[in-house]
């Protein structure tokens, strides 16, 4: 069955930040790109230093715009996420933080510099994959701009913030003018009196996250019904990585009649007021998409006042506003990433279908409520409201240089300026042997800057607790611990016959009060920060920070 829904101000600038936000260049005419350039240009007028990454956009080139921002690219044969160039230009440019808006999945070398990092994540599938998990275990903050979203990260007890996605409600907006020039443009004989429905998104994968085999099937049956309609389809026809031909369904379906198509040019080719004007010559946007971080096209096709047919799954369910449809999916089902996409109910896309329709019939659609449904969404609100904060609450970096530097069970590695440790002192270059499973451990209270614990931990038949206390009792108070060792279940816990024990990427959350696990849990008043966690090839890393004002605090507050 289908369910109808009918249903900030300015604020003191944050401190001058150094931003290294990694995106589309914004010139690009992608959700991306649009976002990226509000984004950076209003932190520009609040007085932060921003660089624009854009892997792909210019290749190795610079662009300096007049307003102050300056436009960055990867070299020739990166990646999407530019992972080869990021760390040269972190070293040059030195930022304050690190903004990622892309999608997590590819960011393999993000996270792992001493700059924090905010990472955006769009959740559109369920739960989030393992592999996705680890990298945004390196983030300090993760943000979704989607309450369903939120919560996907919240089962699997990842903290996020929610940040929505804001669109420029004076371009669209509801315009009688734009709406008869462009129905015009589409076919000449396009009147009033046709029920025109539209779809914009692009033709990717299989399966094809908008589900445009579903939706032409419903279309199809829509269409034997009524004759006074047509549907416009904003995409690229042909497809990519495995989508469908739409040309070549079209003419199976014998639709040839009923849809048409964008120009060659496609979907990423149109500026912001050609889209205006389509939104609004639409009398409704149908949009069976399968998984949505988002949406952006359900907001922006509502703010020109114009109602949404929507199969109501991830995001979508919470962008529905007056008039709209909410179509109840079909079923789950698992996808290559191991999480879950929503199959759109083909009956239930009918039913929303001749639900728009009959309101359009009977005229009884208020274009205006439409719109005033989403004005939540406003672009310079959402950035007052979420963004400032957002900049003013970043952490210091991670200084992974102290002057003392200890490196535990080293074996045959020498570290520059580290003193080493090894259970015997069998190379010359070890400074102390000990036993770390014989307690106490020759060092003194606070007597390290930076401790780094490689590959170790997983040999040891002690308790944790003891371990990590130890880690504690010795690290300073504004140290940083860096911990390698191999994850339960895996080749790098079982090929080496004299490991004992494994860990996953959770495992250490019982010492971090500010997690899921520490809250409920506490195996001992010696508590640490996890700054960053992830997998590697090789293992499971952690960066951590002792807790020690809290103790102090406690136990004064006792005497």
């Amino acid at each position: 069955m289908s369910r109808r829904n009918d249903g900030g101000g300015g604020k003191t600038p944050p401190p001058s930040r150094c931003i290294f936000w990694v995106s589309d260049a914004p010139w690009h005419q992608t959700g991306y790109g649009i976002t990226t350039d509000h984004l950076t240009q209003r932190m520009v007028k609040d007085g932060h230093r921003v660089y624009i990454y854009a892997p792909g956009a210019l290749h190795g080139g610079k662009v300096e715009l007049p307003d102050g921002r300056v436009v960055l690219s990867s070299n020739f044969g990166d990646d999407r996420w530019g992972n080869q160039t990021i760390l040269y230009h972190l070293q040059w440019t030195a930022p304050d933080v690190v903004i990622t808006w892309l999608d997590p999945q590819g960011l393999i070398q993000y996270g792992w510099s001493e700059h924090p990092t905010f990472m955006w994540n769009p959740v559109d599938t369920w739960p989030i994959p393992q592999e996705e998990t680890s990298i945004l275990g390196r983030a300090e903050k993760i943000m979704v701009c989607s309450r369903w979203g939120q919560g996907v990260l919240d089962k699997q007890g990842i903290e996020s913030l929610y940040i929505p996605i804001g669109i420029d409600l004076q371009t669209y907006n509801i315009d009688s003018v734009g709406r008869k020039r462009w129905r015009g443009q589409l076919r000449p004989e396009l009147s009033d009196d046709t029920f025109l429905i539209g779809s914009v998104g692009l033709n990717t994968g299989s399966p094809d996250r908008k589900a445009y085999g579903f939706e032409f099937d419903a279309i199809r049956i829509f269409a034997e019904r009524h004759k006074d309609i047509r549907v416009y389809i904003h995409t690229n026809v042909e497809g990519d990585a495995g989508a469908i031909n739409l040309y070549t369904l079209r003419k199976e379906l014998g639709l040839e009649d009923v849809i048409c198509f964008c120009r060659p040019l496609g979907p990423l080719g149109e500026g912001e007021l050609y889209m205006r004007d389509m939104y609004n010559a639409f009398d409704t946007l149908l949009h069976c998409g399968i998984a949505e971080g988002f949406g952006m096209p359900i907001i922006e096709a509502q703010a020109c006042g114009t109602p949404v047919v929507a199969n109501a799954c991830t995001a979508m369910t919470e962008l529905l506003g007056h008039g709209s449809y909410g179509c109840e999916p079909e079923c789950d089902m698992i996808v290559a990433t191991s999480s879950r996409v929503a199959l759109p109910s083909v009956t239930n896309m009918v039913d929303g279908l001749e639900w728009a329709y009959e309101d359009w019939k009977q005229k009884r659609v208020d274009r205006q409520k439409v719109r005033e449904s989403v004005l939540r969404f406003e672009q310079d609100t959402i950035y007052d409201n979420y963004w400032r904060s957002l900049l003013t609450d970043i952490p210091p970096r991670i200084k992974l240089d102290g002057q003392r530097k200890l490196a535990l069970a080293t074996g045959q590695n020498k570290k520059e300026g580290f003193v080493h440790h090894d259970r015997e002192k069998l190379w010359p270059h070890i400074d102390v042997a000990h036993d770390l499973t014989v307690f106490p451990w020759p060092w003194e209270d606070n007597s390290w800057d930076f401790i780094e614990f490689s590959d170790c931990l997983e040999h040891m038949r002690v308790e944790l607790m003891q371990v990590m206390d130890e880690l504690w009792r010795i690290i300073a108070p504004s140290g940083y611990l860096f911990i390698h060792t191999a994850e339960a279940g895996t080749w790098q816990l079982y090929t080496d016959p004299t490991h004992v024990q494994g860990f996953s990427l959770n495992s250490l959350d019982y010492f971090d009060p500010a997690t899921r696990i520490g809250q409920n849990y506490s195996y001992s008043d010696k508590k640490w920060t996890i700054r960053k966690r992830t997998t590697d090839e090789s293992g499971l890393a952690f960066i951590l920070q002792p807790i020690k004002e809290s103790v102090a605090a406690r136990r004064k507050v006792r005497v």
